[in-house]
């Protein structure tokens, strides 16, 4: 049988080969720029269908410039060689494929004879949202078009899809039931996600600064297919976290400070009754048995700590903690609270400590439900190295890991020892037998300037995938795609499919500038060099200062000097000329994407100089300072179309209410 179908399947090739007539088994949607393919939808296709089938029809048109004719089932024409079943039809039920039998976001992609069928649960809720785990047909729909059109979303917009050019779209027999690799994907995208929906409205300073109004709604609605296509999700799966004890002192401090931390004056809580990150102390019974009363018996337990570093130093709280080591690893000075900085607070490893209570609360919690979860929420801060005693966790207790405390630990790159001392805690973190999911901060860093890096970064998500992670949520994504966009998409891509290489990933990046490919590569490279080379420098910089990402922009000069431009912008002059003349406008357009991030970076390490670190400007800069501004805000006007960058997380977050950019507005719009 086997010599018979190897036979029939070279006598079709060769048969093909005289005779252009499709094969049976063969897909074929289309064939030397003409169509051989329909796309059939149920007669009533849910709003995910229709979506679906929208995508994939306006790919396919990119492609090939063809464009399909999309039919409902029950006007199935014959005389067509494929049929693309989109979504849930009896066609597919009458081939068994049962959609209630798929898991949640899976899909099933499969040919019989020469039709193809794409089906996974659907339902008529926004298919762009998150929480939404019925997408599997959408899901199905942007696989078919990353591995058969080739497809590659890298930024926002239009000029971010890359869509390489195809005579035809063809392949052979296809059987695959597909679920995401991760139970749940996501970047924060901060307050412009409130713009997609179109009925949010811009407060008069946002528009000074940032965004128009219609930046704002075109940006956020193209954010938000762009994440949807990478197949960011899994909300609705993901375990609880959150600070479960904020807001604790101000309620139950006065009548019960027994509960909260020790401090190191010999008083318990805090002077301000209304502070809300007081730690616990965890140890104490009746604390443990008060939080067990405020669960309803059947949600996630949230036992994760107060955001803030510094424990209860109580001799019983004390004595749950494992041993402090003499001599603490360089780069962890804060954690391990040898830093003078760091001694106002108990911050010492609390690891130990911290396992032990949440332990305890699980197995007090089974008692009354033996599947009752706790979410350890976040292990960070003092709880972030790995607990030193053997203590067994298990598969009900859950937490998040977080890279923070010491500046060394925060933000990649980081110095190699750092790097492999994290992979340490992770895994011993996991021989505790905790669930875990990764949340880390870093992206929150590099204001608007080219500072990033990959190979850390992605090198250790994929290590975190091969050792448990269940799932991943960064915060937060701040969008700025024209200088840090090869590592946001990196992460995008690895989220999705974390077995990918990371240098796979940087070739499609580049790929997407034809024949400046090679000179965007060396571009980026400048710019991950730069960041190893100063990663020693810029710990220093703004260990100085305290919160690195909350500052940024008031030291980004120090950190990106104007003469380090430069290099960099020779190189996209070089790809532009490479560019300019090719036949595909898109790839010089996509040059001059990133040549406008710099641009922007440039004119604003330029105004954080005048300042040089002080939040406001002396009288003898004025002058020079509202030139300065002016110039950087008519270039984010000129420029806000493109989302290059997110303005409005730009001009809210980073450069308010550090500095007195208000008085230089004002100003300007007098003279």
């Amino acid at each position: 049988m086997r010599i018979l179908m190897k036979v029939l399947c070279v006598g079709c090739l060769l048969f093909r080969a005289y005779f252009p007539i499709p094969c049976m088994g063969q897909i074929i949607l289309v064939e030397k720029g003409e169509p051989r393919a329909v796309v059939v939808k149920a007669d009533h296709p849910s709003d995910t269908a229709l979506y679906a089938i929208e995508e994939l029809v306006q790919h396919v048109e990119r492609a090939t410039g063809v464009l399909l004719d999309v039919v409902p089932e029950s006007e199935t024409p014959t005389d067509v060689h494929t049929h693309v079943y989109i979504g849930e039809t009896e066609t597919a039920r009458h081939n068994g494929i049962d959609v209630d039998q798929l898991p949640r976001e899976a899909y099933v992609m499969r040919s019989i004879g020469n039709d193809l069928f794409i089906v996974g649960r659907e339902n008529d809720k926004n298919p762009l949202r998150q929480n939404n785990p019925d997408v599997g047909t959408l899901f199905g729909v942007y696989e078919f078009i990353e591995r058969f059109l080739e497809v590659r979303w890298l930024w926002p917009g239009e000029l971010g899809t890359y869509v390489p050019k195809l005579e035809s779209v063809e392949f052979w027999t296809i059987n695959e039931m597909n679920v995401p690799a991760l139970a749940f994907r996501s970047l924060v995208w901060s307050r412009i996600r409130g713009f997609a929906a179109g009925n949010q409205k811009l407060s008069a300073e946002d528009e000074r600064l940032g965004f128009s109004q219609e930046g704002a709604e075109g940006y956020a609605k193209a954010l938000e297919a762009l994440l949807r296509r990478h197949r960011m999700g899994g909300m609705d799966a993901k375990t609880p976290t959150g600070h479960a004890f904020s807001g604790w002192w101000k309620r139950y401090g006065e009548e019960h400070p027994e509960w909260f931390a020790l401090r190191r004056d010999g008083t318990r809580g805090h002077p301000d009754k209304d502070y809300p990150n007081v730690p616990m102390c965890v140890s104490n019974e009746e604390l443990q048995e008060f939080t067990l009363d405020q669960w309803d018996g059947e949600s996630v337990l949230l036992l994760g700590p107060v955001d803030r570093p510094g424990r209860c130093i109580c001799d019983n709280c004390r004595a749950w903690d494992g041993p402090q080591p003499e001599n603490p690893p360089w780069f962890a000075e804060r954690v391990y609270a040898t830093d003078d900085r760091a001694k106002d607070l108990f911050a010492g490893v609390t690891s130990d400590r911290y396992a032990r209570f949440w332990k305890t609360l699980q197995e007090k919690a089974a008692q009354r439900d033996p599947h009752a979860v706790v979410s350890a929420s976040f292990i960070y801060e003092n709880e972030f190295p790995a607990p030193t005693r053997e203590i067994r966790l298990n598969k009900n207790i859950y937490g998040e890991f977080v890279q923070w405390q010491d500046p060394h630990l925060r933000w990649f790159p980081m110095p190699d020892e750092a790097f492999d001392w994290i992979q340490s805690q992770w895994l011993g973190w996991r021989k505790t037998g905790i669930r875990m999911g990764y949340r880390p901060n870093y992206l929150h860093d590099g204001y608007v300037m080219p500072h990033f890096e990959t190979l850390q970064s992605g090198g250790f998500f994929k290590f975190a995938y091969d050792h448990g992670m269940e799932g991943a949520r960064f915060d937060s994504l701040t969008g700025q795609w024209a200088t840090q966009g090869l590592r946001l998409y990196m992460h995008l891509r690895l989220m999705n499919k974390p077995e990918l290489n990371v240098e796979t990933i940087r070739d499609e990046y580049f790929s997407a500038f034809g024949p400046a490919s090679e000179t965007i590569e060396r571009y980026f490279d400048y710019w991950e060099d730069y960041a190893f080379k100063n990663r020693m420098q810029f710990i220093k910089l703004y260990w100085d200062v305290g919160w690195r990402y909350r500052i940024y922009v008031k030291k980004a000069h120090l950190a990106f000097p104007q003469e380090c431009f430069r290099p960099a912008q020779e190189l996209l002059d070089q790809a532009a000329e490479q560019t300019q003349n090719h036949s595909l406008s898109e790839y010089s357009e996509r040059v001059r994407f990133i040549q406008i991030g710099l641009e922007h970076a440039r004119l604003a390490s330029a105004l954080t100089q005048i300042y040089d670190g002080s939040e406001t400007v002396s009288e003898d800069k004025q002058d020079e300072a509202m030139e300065a501004l002016g110039e950087l805000v008519k270039f984010r006007k000129e420029h806000e179309h493109k989302y290059f960058s997110d303005l409005l997380h730009v001009s809210n977050f980073w450069e308010r209410p550090n500095m007195d950019l208000d008085f230089l507005m004002d100003r300007m719009s007098t003279q």
